[in-house]
């Protein structure tokens, strides 16, 4: 039986800084990152991202798992968990496999979950064969 993966927030490999702006046309890294600042261009990060309440992206975002408390200006294509935060505001199309919003947070756009049961197939269980009289 295949297990899920879960999240992993701790020790992030790339910071932006509080006090950091950062104008990029694109971030692709298969590690951890953190934005506290401003990050301006599209990520695409193999493993997860954390917005954290300072932090402001304008760009499009894929990734494996998303922690947003600050604002993102664009698109999210997520392929595991979105975590949306009370202080957490998106302007944007969501597609996620799984989501979970506190209360409080904004989102204005879509959100698209469609796609589910591409990342969460269902485990076949053997059953014994019926008995034919």
């Amino acid at each position: 039986m295949k297990q899920k993966k879960k999240a992993s927030y701790d020790k992030p490999a790339t910071i932006v800084g509080k006090e950091s702006v950062l104008e990029l046309a694109m971030l692709k890294t298969k590690d951890t990152v953190q934005i506290n600042g401003k990050f301006y261009g599209d990520m695409v990060v193999e493993g997860s991202i954390i917005v954290s309440e300072t932090g402001y992206v304008k760009g499009n975002i894929e990734a494996e798992f998303l922690l947003v408390a600050g604002h993102v200006d664009g698109n999210v294509d997520v392929s595991g968990q979105l975590h949306l935060t009370k202080s957490c505001n998106i302007t944007g199309d969501i597609k996620t496999a799984s989501i979970v919003i506190d209360e409080g947070a904004v989102l204005k756009g879509n959100c698209d979950m469609s796609d589910v049961q591409k990342y969460n197939k269902p485990v076949e269980v053997n059953k014994e064969p019926k008995d034919k009289k």
